[in-house]
């Protein structure tokens, strides 16, 4: 698989991004009132539809090549399942462990969850135990639709993918995804049309057209997206709304950005902070546990107490939640995560071992 730093670089801003935001929720609990962090960071909610947008261009990224074979099918279903449930069951433990020992302290104000449906992933009408899990649930329905185009040619993917948007466009134009049941919700969501935006955007960057794009047409893209685009979204509070502007509006200003950045990574004109990079491999360790971080640091200060009058309090809690999830993000990655993936792809490589093609003999022509 090709490695491109600018995604992983975009996936650590994505999951700084949404940090930040549940932050922002932290500091108006146990500030007793002042504030430090902006409005502002109500836009990095939108970190999740990033991530959708990447995790789109990834699809592509590791199925090229690998339609219409059963092997390389089973490759692919082993690595996603393998990629989103060990990491994720660590924290669902976690979460019921600190629900069991202190009941009333996880998700107070969201009612109780379905244990089961959780564990699973699966669509249900209760919140997640893990509460910011919600995405993973679609990231799972994005990989099963991926599954079922991978039995069909490759060269069909950019029609297949076109109906898929078509159908959601349609539906969300006519119909609102919230009057059917979790299952469907999940399925007739527009949040599709992000992931559907990255995986068109690396079907362009792997084309022949995209190196025909003029350097001066990436930058000013990118320009656009980031002083035009971002301040619009902001503007109009699309982070608020669930529809099918903000999907088509997000999706388009962020599949700007990805697209841009993944070119001019390849013309070798941009270079990813290794910061950025490195907290993208971690990214998956800091979205799954950031709460219970958050949460941890949140009661400190609630027993140091609130200095009301002073802002000092703010930026030191503030400074010790984020060295906190970085600081256990990375020893979480290190420790557990990392191992897991590497036994994962090792025991998929045995498993689903693909047989060498037999060169073909002049009777076999």
């Amino acid at each position: 698989m090709e490695r491109l730093y600018s995604l992983q670089g975009l996936r650590g801003a994505a999951v700084l991004g949404v940090v930040l935001f549940h932050m922002a929720s932290v500091e108006a609990k146990y500030s007793g009132g002042d504030l430090l962090l902006p409005a502002l960071v109500n836009f990095f909610q939108l970190g999740v539809d990033l991530f959708f947008v990447i995790s789109g261009f990834v699809m592509v990224i590791v199925t090229r090549g690998r339609f219409q074979n059963a092997v390389q099918t089973r490759r692919f279903v082993f690595n996603r399942l393998s990629r989103i449930y060990p990491n994720y069951w660590l924290y669902f433990f976690i979460t019921l462990g600190v629900t069991l020992a202190m009941p009333g302290v996880v998700n107070t104000s969201h009612g109780s969850s379905n244990l089961l449906m959780s564990f699973l992933l699966l669509p249900n009408d209760r919140v997640l135990l893990v509460m910011v899990a919600w995405s993973l649930v679609f990231e799972l329905w994005f990989y099963l639709v991926f599954t079922g185009l991978l039995f069909f040619r490759e060269k069909h993917l950019p029609v297949l993918l076109a109906l898929w948007a078509i159908g959601l466009v349609a539906f969300n134009g006519l119909a609102n995804w919230q009057d059917f049941n979790p299952a469907l919700k999940i399925m007739l969501h527009p949040y599709a049309l992000e992931f559907i935006a990255g995986s068109a955007l690396a079907l362009f960057f792997y084309s022949r057209h995209s190196a025909k794009v003029p350097t001066a047409w990436v930058w000013t893209t990118l320009l656009i997206a980031l002083l035009a685009g971002f301040p619009l979204i902001y503007g109009y509070k699309l982070f608020f709304a669930e529809g099918l502007v903000r999907m088509l509006s997000v999706g388009l200003v962020f599949g700007a950005v990805v697209g841009s950045l993944a070119l001019l990574e390849r013309r070798k004109l941009i270079r990813v902070p290794t910061f950025l990079v490195f907290t993208g491999d971690m990214s998956y360790t800091i979205y799954l546990s950031h709460l219970l971080v958050l949460g941890v640091i949140g009661h400190l200060w609630q027993r140091v107490g609130a200095w009301p009058d002073s802002p000092w309090d703010n930026a030191l809690f503030l400074l010790l939640m984020m060295a906190a999830v970085l600081c256990y993000g990375a020893l979480a990655y290190r420790f557990f995560e990392k191992p897991v993936l590497d036994w994962a792809t090792a025991y998929c490589a045995r498993t689903f071992a693909v047989s060498p093609r037999r060169p073909q003999t002049d009777s076999a022509k």
